[in-house]
Parts: C-alpha cells; structure tokens; sequence
C-alpha cells in the first residue's frame, strides 16, 4: 500500500500530473478509520482503474505506459488491502506502529476449542448445504469481530484489536477451507 502520490494521465493536457492515490486519505491519518463504504471504495476504484487503463495510455512514451501499469498495480493493491475487512485491520495497526504477527499461534484455549469444533464440522459436512450454513454462521462471526474491531480502534484499545484480528484471521481461514470443500 501507498501513502504516495499516484500518478494519472491528464487527458487535456497530454502530460502527466500527481493525485492522491486512492488509500492515501485513509493512510495519512487525517480521515484514518476503520469503517468505510463499500460502494464508495469500489467507485473509486473504478475511477481510478479508468484513468490508468492501457487503453488511455497506448499513445503515451513508454516510460509513462509503464509507470501507469505501476500505478495500476498499487491501486489494485490498496483496492483488495481496504475491501477486506481484515486486511484492512492489519492495515490500519501497522499505520499506529501496532506490531502484527500474522502466523502468531493461538493460546487462547476458548478460541481452540471453537477451531477445532469448527473443523470437524466442516470435515463431517456431507453436503453444500451445510457447507453453506457454517460459512452463513463464520461470515456472521467475522462481521461480529470486524466491529469489535472497530470498537477497539476507537477506544485505542490495542490489545482488544489485536485479539479480533487473531479471531478474524482464523474465521476467514476455515472460510477458505469451506470455499475449497464447495
């Protein structure tokens, strides 16, 4: 992710001229949340990709085809990191100097218990149906944990938002797991 500017191809000029990338509000710490909109971070996302599209660029020196294509790979980059829910998390720790052990293991014998309850059902699932109903209940879970999150956030309360990070990591893993299965 980018706290930099991005460069996009100002169609009137025939030149190139700095923006803010798309994440760079959300970075600098002066709109910094956890929270945001959906179908706005998509429409940026899309404004963005229009102006960096090759299709835009193809008359360009090929030293500003390429630096666009660079471009577009870090809006694509700070896209997925912000559509997550988790990523994002991650995301916005690091931004508050928060160390982040994505591989930590759990010591939490709670959230053992849960894991491993939750991988045998998996495990034993017989069909897509109920394959369906645990991810319905896992996505419930992370969208739980998101707001705990966000909660903690607010509240500065490190620890608590490192503690939904651990949960939602391996909520959206047995997720992955459920994907795999279907």
């Amino acid at each position: 992710m980018t706290k930099d500017v991005i460069t996009a191809f100002s169609q009137h000029r025939n030149s190139v001229r700095a923006m803010h990338s798309p994440g760079s509000e959300f970075a600098s710490g002066k709109r910094r949340r956890y929270s945001i909109d959906d179908g706005e971070l998509e429409k940026k996302y899309k404004d963005w990709q229009k102006k960096l599209h090759p299709d835009l660029v193809h008359s360009k020196t090929q030293r500003e085809r390429e630096y666009a294509a660079e471009q577009s790979a870090r809006v694509i980059d700070a896209y997925r990191t912000l559509a997550d829910p988790l990523s994002r998390a991650i995301y916005i720790m690091k931004l508050e100097g928060v160390p982040i052990d994505e591989e930590e293991r759990i010591t939490d014998p709670e959230l053992l218990a849960e894991i491993m309850e939750l991988r045998e059902a998996v495990d034993e699932a017989e069909d897509a149906q109920t394959l369906n109903q645990i991810q319905a209940q896992l996505q419930e879970k992370l969208r739980d944990w998101s707001k705990a999150f966000e909660d903690a956030y607010l509240r500065k309360n490190f620890e608590d938002g490192l503690a939904s990070i651990r949960r939602m990591t391996y909520y959206k893993r047995a997720n992955e797991e459920i994907v795999k299965k279907l």
